[in-house]
């Protein structure tokens, strides 16, 4: 098995690299939005390159990692608006490996002790490198060897482009290919490994990637939907439902904690809660659909329509609900729904 565990030259390495980032300070020239992409020469998986501390409040480097990672930041950016509402799910959806520099006080016990055991010494008011690693509905994690690899590669490629965008603010605009002559291309730095090391070259796409961060779920057993669909009875009643991450992670000692996911089903037209449970994040949509599928087979009719209050459980079910001859709609506002999340997460 592969060790993850990065070395203590790697470690060093990072940090080397840090410095020499924060001493450029590319935020002095450079916005959240003029973000670039590269490929790790490790992995082959892509990672936007956002340099924060433009706004003079927080300063360091995000790297949105995957092959969703721009249609995420088309969501964080506001661009898309598929989590417009629904800002907890978007917190929790955040794949990075992150650098920033903050108070000696924020951070914790294991940060301090690397920079000792490296030697390092810091000082002064967001002077303090913190590394740290996001996966979708877990806690923030210390970088593991390949992260350690790859977030030094983008360090050292956003200075490269630090340094190019200084000189020619118009970088972006210089690649264009449409035929009007105008718009922006979004720069992709791509590694070649030969003998000799890794070189690099641009590469251009569109400003802005097409398509949706969230996706339609369809459920594997199609033919169980329509057999089901034949058995039910029909009803007049209101079903409303949801699901949302929970405030409070879990996790055994020395453990990386998650965030489980709580869903509720309710009877709008007898107001109260028919199911619902808390579960992890692996396979979380196809747990939810089947919490469906059971409560239409104990109740042994269809509800005349299922009302859910965010757009992720819109795509969750809108498949299943049309193969099964339910109208699924999408409405933002139910207090009876949101009051039973918050009784019920208050009292865990």
């Amino acid at each position: 098995m592969t060790n993850l565990q990065a070395t203590k030259e790697e470690w060093q390495q990072l940090f080397e690299t840090t410095i020499r980032f924060k001493k450029q300070a590319p935020w002095d020239w450079m916005e959240d939005e003029d973000y670039f992409l590269i490929t790790d020469p490790d992995s082959g998986e892509h990672g936007c390159c956002v340099v924060l501390g433009a706004g003079r409040i927080s300063y360091g480097l995000n790297v949105y990692i995957g092959p969703n990672a721009r249609l995420f930041l088309q969501e964080l950016s506001g661009v898309n608006d598929q989590l417009e509402d629904d800002q907890l799910e978007l917190i929790h959806s955040t794949r990075a490996i992150t650098v920033s520099f903050e108070n000696r006080d924020q951070l914790d016990k294991d940060d301090l002790q690397l920079i000792r055991d490296l030697g390092y010494k810091f000082r002064g008011a967001q002077a303090w490198p913190q590394f740290q690693s996001y996966e979708p509905g877990l806690l923030p994690a210390e970088l593991n060897g390949p992260e350690v690899r790859f977030l030094r590669t983008a360090l050292e490629q956003t200075m490269h482009v630090a340094d190019r965008f200084r000189e020619n603010h118009e970088l972006y605009f210089e690649h264009d290919q449409t035929d009007e002559g105008t718009g922006e291309k979004r720069l992709h730095r791509v590694p070649e490994i030969t003998s000799s090391g890794v070189t690099w070259s641009d590469t251009w796409l569109p400003w802005l990637e097409e398509g949706d961060f969230l996706t339609p779920y369809v459920y594997p057993n199609e033919l169980q939907l329509r057999q089901l669909a034949k058995s039910l009875k029909k009803s007049t009643e209101i079903w409303h439902s949801d699901f949302q991450y929970i405030s409070q992670a879990f996790g055994e000692k020395d453990e990386r904690g998650s965030y489980p996911r709580l869903s509720l089903w309710m009877n709008a037209s007898a107001d109260f809660v028919m199911a619902g449970g808390l579960a992890g994040n692996h396979n979380f949509i196809q747990a939810y659909v089947e919490q469906l599928l059971n409560l239409l087979k104990e109740s042994d009719h269809t509800p005349a329509s299922i009302q859910v209050s965010s757009k992720k459980a819109y795509l969750a079910l809108k498949d299943t609900a049309d193969k099964l001859g339910i109208k699924l709609q999408f409405n933002f506002d139910l207090p009876e729904l949101q009051m039973a999340f918050n009784e019920i997460e208050n009292s865990i």
